[in-house]
C-alpha cells in the first residue's frame, strides 16, 4: 500500500448510524457500593415515558381552563422508563431488578435517593429540562430556598442547644 492509499484508508469518513442509539449512565447510592444504571432515552422511550405523563387539558364552560398535575406519578414514570439495571439488596440478598422490584423500591425508599436519581436522569436527559416550564422551575427554587431555610433553623437550634 503507497502513502497516498494508506492516507486515503485512514482519513475515509465513515457514516454514522442512526437508528442505535444506546447510551446509559450510573448512579451511585451514598455508600458508594450501591447503583442504578439508567438509559439516556432514545426517541421510543422518549415516547413512551411522554405517553404515560401526558396532562389533559379541559376547558370549561366558564372558560376556565383546568389541568391535573402529578409530579410524583412523573417522577415515579420517569424512573421506571430509564433503570435499567441495578445492584440493590434487600435483607442482604441482591434484588433481582423487575417491575414489581423496582416499584417496591419507589414506594419504600428514601424520598431524597427517589429525587436525586431522578435529577441525574433529567440531567443525563436534557430535553427533559425543556419540557419544564419558567414557573415550574421557580416553583423548584421557591422549595429549595424554603427547605435551606429550614434546614438553617435546625442546624442554629441544634449548635444552641448543644452548647457551641
Amino acid at each position: 500500500m503507497t502513502d497516498v492509499e494508506y492516507d486515503q484508508a485512514v482519513n475515509q469518513r465513515v457514516q454514522e448510524d442512526y437508528f442505535g442509539f444506546q447510551a446509559t449512565e450510573r448512579y451511585t447510592f451514598p455508600d458508594g457500593l450501591t447503583y442504578v444504571e439508567f438509559s439516556v432515552m432514545n426517541e421510543g422511550q422518549k415516547l413512551k415515558f411522554q405517553k404515560a405523563t401526558g396532562r389533559d387539558i379541559v376547558l370549561q364552560r366558564s372558560g376556565d381552563a383546568r389541568m391535573r398535575m402529578d409530579p410524583g406519578s412523573e417522577r415515579h414514570e420517569l424512573i421506571k422508563t430509564c433503570i435499567v439495571d441495578w445492584n440493590l439488596t434487600r435483607n442482604g440478598q441482591l434484588v433481582p431488578l423487575n417491575p414489581r422490584n423496582l416499584d417496591d423500591f419507589l414506594k419504600l425508599t428514601n424520598p431524597r435517593l427517589v429525587e436525586e436519581i431522578e435529577k441525574a436522569i433529567r440531567k443525563a436527559n436534557p430535553w427533559l429540562l425543556g419540557d419544564m416550564k419558567p414557573a415550574d422551575i421557580r416553583q423548584q427554587i421557591d422549595d429549595l430556598e424554603e427547605m435551606y431555610r429550614i434546614a438553617v433553623e435546625r442546624e442554629e437550634g441544634e449548635a444552641s442547644s448543644s452548647g457551641k
